[in-house]
């Protein structure tokens, strides 16, 4: 048993971290009830950009945004986000309706991960974000349409390799 322990002691394990909890589920309408969706009202809580810590293992390259819900409804509904004006790097909505993961304990929060790149140099973006709100019954709200933009972040001046 010594010995075991002994070469565990030396061999260290390689640890990758590189990996996020989910942030969304996938809302599914049951159309049971009818039940009307109330009209989403968002706001860009934050944008982080990626970057390039040097450790090819971590998550530091990915982008996160997380837009926060002003008004959140008394019944549980889902939203839908689509990009519907503007250039983005990578894709960022799915398409079909979600809401806040179990493992997200502010349930006005909604965040998403995209591929940012692994760099210190990150390009400027400007979108248009159409978000209607899916109620339990399947019925769709009014759009609502949200600016999202970021300056980009420039190489720092002292790096000239």
């Amino acid at each position: 048993m010594k010995n075991l322990l002994f070469i565990l002691i030396l061999f260290p394990c390689l640890s990758f971290a590189g990996s996020f909890i989910p942030l969304l589920d996938d809302f599914e309408p049951t159309y049971e009830v009818e039940i009307k969706a109330v009209k989403p009202n968002f706001v860009v809580d934050s944008i982080r950009r990626g970057t390039d810590d040097g450790n090819y293992a971590s998550t530091s390259d990915a982008g996160i945004i997380t837009f926060r819900l002003t008004n959140l409804p008394k019944q549980v509904q889902g939203y839908i986000f689509e990009i519907v004006e503007g250039d983005f790097e990578d894709r960022l909505f799915i398409g079909n309706p979600v809401t806040p993961s179990k493992y997200v304990k502010d349930k006005s929060e909604f965040t998403f991960i995209w591929l940012d790149g692994s760099s210190e140099e990150q390009e400027a973006f400007k979108v248009k974000v159409k978000i209607t709100a899916v109620s339990i019954s399947g019925n769709k709200s009014e759009s609502q349409y949200l600016t999202v933009s970021h300056a980009g972040v420039q190489k720092p001046w002292w790096k000239f390799w």
